[in-house]
């Protein structure tokens, strides 16, 4: 694991949201970041669930296998567009892999499909509307700002921890002052 605030970002790492962030879209926020070059930085929240349901997007899936999954908020960028991340790298659907374990479908259709005839598992799957986006130089100007926490090596807490535990649970996983904010209220105020 990557010690807390590495200067180097990767695929596959992920930003944990500190106390310090006042960006309403970010408040307690795990990202995963899917690409990060000198244009930019492209991720998707892991922790919003939209409350919509699944089957609200993909017709085609059967409601009893989608009743457990909803639509998760990726990022208040491009908000008509939907986007997945996959838990390992199937040999069946081609796509990116981001790193650690994660794999960026490009083709959802095809996911869909696979998930629809049984060959993919729903839940190895989360589905999110919209995305995180940095223009160069903008997400680094945020770190020095100490508005995230940036990370490697959570990738199983993503699948395995209900979404709104994840940021808490990220944190913990950190040890020290990190398990100290997890237990901060949401609003510093109640305290």
């Amino acid at each position: 694991m990557l010690e807390p605030n590495d200067p180097v970002i990767e695929s596959g790492d992920f930003l944990i949201a500190t106390p310090a962030m006042r960006d309403a879209n970010f408040h307690r926020t795990v990202i995963l970041i899917c690409d990060h070059d000198q244009q930019g930085t492209f991720g998707l929240v892991l922790n919003r669930s939209t409350g919509i349901p699944i089957e609200k997007v993909f017709e085609q899936l059967d409601p009893e296998i989608a009743e457990a999954c909803s639509l998760f908020f990726g990022g208040p960028v491009d908000q008509e567009r939907v986007f997945a991340v996959r838990r390992g790298v199937p040999d069946e659907v081609p796509g990116d892999e981001v790193g650690n374990g994660m794999f960026l479908p490009k083709d959802l259709a095809e996911s869909v499909e696979q998930i629809c005839s049984g060959d993919e598992l729903l839940e190895e799957y989360r589905f999110f509307v919209g995305y995180s986006g940095w223009d160069a130089g903008q997400l680094e100007q945020e770190l020095q700002e100490q508005s995230w926490i940036t990370v490697s090596g959570i990738e199983d807490l993503i699948f395995d921890t209900e979404p709104d535990q994840l940021w808490s649970q990220a944190l913990r996983s950190l040890g020290g002052e990190h398990t100290l904010w997890s237990m901060m209220p949401a609003d510093p105020e109640w305290n």
